[in-house]
């Protein structure tokens, strides 16, 4: 039988003859995969015909739906003998996979050819015909990256342009061609969402000819995607990014971390300084993990950047609150950020620059089967050199701003058949800001003050990650980690703060499942590790009663020096009951936390605390497309180690606690809609605060008499790039307060310092042809709150202005903050290589937008401190495959 099928380049439909033209309709979206017939049925063979020697071809309009099923048949040409009927019958029945264009699986008509040929006598079995020998090949490679292209179709014409031969590339990208005539040939490789490629090459007698072809990609963006929800998450609200698709949201510098401040439940930091203000939480409330060890900070100065390569990161997961007991030690959000796991067959190298830093990452395999991953990457900031160069860029021209950054990283992976991992990786960061001014500009009245002020910090990491798969129901997974952490503060020669802490950190899990139903989980995660610190200041504190500012005074210094940590353990059992195990997550644990602190010049233990977190949650798909979240649990956070020391003695401190709850609903609109809202409560007890019975330095510096609450609603309406276009519109209405002294009649509720009424923000972003992107961030949020001054006090004695309220404290509120942020990209391809170019426009259009009030000498007057003006940051970023 002879087969022949045309896919016509638009859907066609059957009309009446008689029927009146239509209005024309838009063009439909192109097809980026075929129809393929998938269930052949082989039609009778007319007695009559047959027995006559006759042949005939019978041409068919099929119209098959987005199933693949035959919905319509109709005979354009018939070939009479009894064909017609045969073939129609036959037809009815075919099978086919269904076509798809951008929105998925579509309907098509096709024009089909159903012939009937006798059957010719077959060769002799021992007489085949000799095969052809291989005498033209290649391989279909992308442009840009280099990766070889599996089922590519591939052409090989004459001179004169007739179709000599065709196939499709093998798994390896490669094509083979028997018996080409001598001489000049043209090539063509074609695939839906490729530009065609087009090669001349001549073939040679007695030669092999091998011939690369390169083939573009029309959008080299296609598979990105928005931020997803998983179903298999245990947290009620885990939001999970793709780095390359918001790595195109203005004012991210190309950052994914960044992005984290423009989804619900995260407050603007001020100053844009990347402080994580998660559901109405303390910055240092909130935790950061890196591939799940806890780091002290995700920003480099200023928030501009986070401390890792934004090319290392694979994805970041953000957990606003509820999450499990896997994460503790902390009662804000959790951002954990895991590094990539997958690397290029070939040698790869990215270069990035913009008006902040320059960073460089290689990637690629090595060893000698090829089984060892590797990735190396190095930033340096260089806006000191900007701000040095450029005059008149800050306001008082004696004053020199000098602050630099640098981070590196180096990953190695063993690849295997993915049954187990094993990962060594190291990285760490170094932050510097210094004040200065020259001799003869006067800081102040107090000499303590004259002189530079400076801030310093750094974070060193090293870890082992062991992923093994026991046995079919065992997995066993350990992450030893060793690392240290400096900080240093000075203002002139008289005061200067310094600390380091050296750390080791153990995560160890056992995953049970035994069954499809249930799965058991034991965990271990231990902190411990050595502290020094010194303090060198002006004057000694317990002399403050009897400060005299013309008196001459000798510094004081303090030091300290001791160990510190706890194991903490941890089980949480997930439970899907249902046969469709999506369908329904229960999901429970607990957590136990322990924390014990001694100086070594101390024989008593400074701290030791422990404490209990329970937590539960559940996911529940009513339907295909709509979910019910809720969660509530338990959170304890230890004493940051500066509130812990004492001279001597026992620090009667315990954990601050936070007990939460959350319900919420998940709902898909469609292929590329997404709506989820989420509405929370949380309390908070045994909070830190100053001890109002301090008198000297033997005091207690600290209590746990304060109390706090934070509660709000959060939702998100996605739009994840199906096609061109992508964005979200997320809104956080929320309340945070605290009371310090909640059993001092005269002290009562206040808001918390950055709590913010409303914050809005609207991001989208468009893929035009040829790899041009353009993306805009609309952005509204509350004014922190501020207390009104009227006035000062003058105290002669200490030769200060003491401001006094004109109202309760934090009862008034900034103007709002609005801001407009744009971006534009372009993305280049090369043979070898890609090239993008984009402009950041961060505050395109800005509001007021003060940070803060800042008043005179006597509180007499005062004027807003706005944010950052308009600044356009070009940058590009390279990537080279070797």
């Amino acid at each position: 039988m002879l087969l022949s099928l045309l896919l016509l380049s638009a859907p066609i439909f059957a009309q009446q003859p008689d029927t009146p033209p239509e209005p024309a309709e838009a063009e439909p979206p192109p097809l980026t995969k075929l129809p393929e017939l998938l269930e052949y049925i082989q039609a009778p063979y007319p007695p009559e015909a047959e027995a006559a020697g006759l042949e005939g071809v019978v041409k068919l309009l099929l119209e098959i739906d987005a199933s693949g099923e035959v919905t319509y048949v109709e005979l354009l040409e018939g070939a009479g003998n009894g064909f017609d009927e045969a073939a129609m019958d036959a037809a009815w029945q075919f099978l086919f996979s269904p076509a798809e264009d951008e929105s998925g699986p579509t309907a098509v008509a096709i024009e089909f050819d159903y012939g009937f040929v006798l059957q010719a006598a077959e060769p002799e079995p021992d007489e085949p015909p000799p095969p052809m020998p291989v005498n033209l090949e290649g391989t279909v490679v992308e442009m840009g990256t280099r990766r070889a292209l599996p089922d590519i179709a591939v052409q090989v014409s004459g001179a004169d342009g007739e179709l000599i031969a065709e196939t499709t590339t093998d798994d390896d990208g490669r094509y083979q061609f028997r018996g080409i005539s001598v001489g000049a040939v043209q090539i063509k490789a074609f695939y839906p969402g490729y530009k065609d490629a087009e090669s001349s090459v001549e073939v040679t007698e007695g030669e092999v000819t091998d011939l690369r072809v390169w083939i573009k990609n029309l959008s080299y963006r296609d598979d990105e995607v928005v931020g997803v929800y998983r179903k298999e998450s245990t947290d009620v609200t885990r939001r999970v990014l793709s780095v390359e698709e918001i790595r195109r949201i203005p004012g991210t510098f190309g950052d994914p971390v960044r992005v984290i401040q423009n989804l619900p439940g995260a407050a603007r930091s001020p100053l844009g300084t990347g402080a994580l203000i998660i559901r109405g939480a303390n910055p240092e409330d909130s935790a950061v993990y890196v591939d799940g060890i806890r780091i002290p900070l995700i920003y480099h100065l200023g928030g501009y950047v986070s401390v890792l390569n934004a090319d290392l990161i694979d994805q970041v997961s953000y957990l606003p609150g509820n999450y499990g007991v896997q994460y503790g030690r902390s009662t804000g959000g959790v951002v954990d950020v895991t590094t990539k796991r997958d690397y290029p067959e070939q040698t790869r190298l990215s270069w990035s620059t913009d008006l902040l830093d320059t960073g460089v990452l290689v990637q690629g395999r090595t060893g000698k089967e090829q089984n060892i991953g590797f990735a190396a990457a190095g930033r340096r900031s260089y806006i000191d050199a900007v701000l040095a160069s450029v005059p008149n860029l800050l306001p008082n021209p004696d004053l020199v701003v000098r602050p630099r950054w640098y981070d590196y990283q180096l990953k190695l992976t063993r690849l295997d058949d993915g049954s187990d991992e094993l990962s060594f990786f190291v990285f760490g960061f170094q932050d510097q800001l210094i004040f200065s001014s020259p001799d003869d500009f006067a800081q102040g009245t107090d000499t303590a003050t004259q002189g530079d002020l400076g801030t310093s910090y750094s974070t060193h990491r090293a870890y082992l990650l062991w992923d093994k798969r026991l046995s079919d129901t065992w997995r066993l997974r350990v992450t030893p980690s060793f690392g240290i952490d400096d900080t240093r503060f000075s203002v002139g020669n008289s005061t200067d703060l310094q600390q380091s802490q050296p750390l080791a950190v153990v995560r160890a899990e056992a995953i049970w499942t035994p069954t499809e139903s249930l799965t058991l989980t034991n965990g271990f995660d231990f902190i411990g590790g050595g502290y020094t610190f010194s303090a060198q200041l002006p004057l000694n504190p317990d002399q403050l009663d009897d400060y005299d500012p013309l008196a001459e005074r000798e510094p004081f210094t303090i030091d300290g020096r001791g160990v510190g940590g706890g194991p903490d353990f941890y089980a949480r059992a997930d439970f899907r009951p249902l046969e469709d195990r999506d369908k329904l997550l229960l999901s429970g644990g607990v957590r136990y936390n322990y924390v014990a602190i001694q100086d070594f010049d101390n024989p008593d233990p400074l701290f030791r605390g422990q404490a209990l977190d329970p937590r539960f949650t559940f996911r529940w798909w009513l339907t295909e497309n709509a979910a019910l979240k809720a969660g509530g649990g338990v959170y304890h956070q230890p004493p940051l180690p500066f509130e812990v020391w004492r001279p001597e003695g026992t620090v009667d401190l315990a954990f601050e606690r936070a007990r939460t709850a959350e319900i919420g609903w998940q709902q898909n609109i469609g292929e590329a809609t997404q709506a989820d809202m989420s509405v929370f409560y949380k309390n908070l007890d045994q909070q830190i605060v100053a001890n109002p019975n301090f008198e000297d330095l033997s005091s207690q510096y600290f209590t746990n008499e304060g109390i706090g609450r934070a509660y709000g609603l959060e939702t998100i309406i996605r739009r994840a790039p199906v096609d061109r276009f992508f964005g979200w519109i997320s809104y956080t209405l929320s309340r945070s307060e605290r009371n310090d002294y909640p059993n001092d009649p005269d002290n009562d509720w206040y808001l918390f310092e950055l709590d913010q009424t409303h914050i809005l923000v609207g991001v989208a972003g468009y893929q035009l042809p040829n790899d041009f992107g353009v993306s805009g961030k609309v952005q509204y949020v509350t004014g922190n709150p501020t207390t009104p001054f009227a006035g000062g006090v003058y105290d002669i004695d200490q030769d200060f202005y003491y401001g006094y309220q004109t109202a309760d404290y934090n009862s008034e509120r900034l103007p709002a903050f609005t801001a407009v942020d744009l971006r534009f990209d372009k993305l280049f391809t090369f043979k070898t290589w890609q090239l993008e170019l984009y402009l950041d426009v961060l505050n395109a259009y800005r509001g007021e937008n003060p940070e803060f009030v800042l008043y005179n000498y006597d509180y007499t007057e005062s004027r807003f401190i706005r944010g950052l003006p308009l600044i356009p940051s070009p940058g590009f970023n390279a990537e080279f495959n070797f």
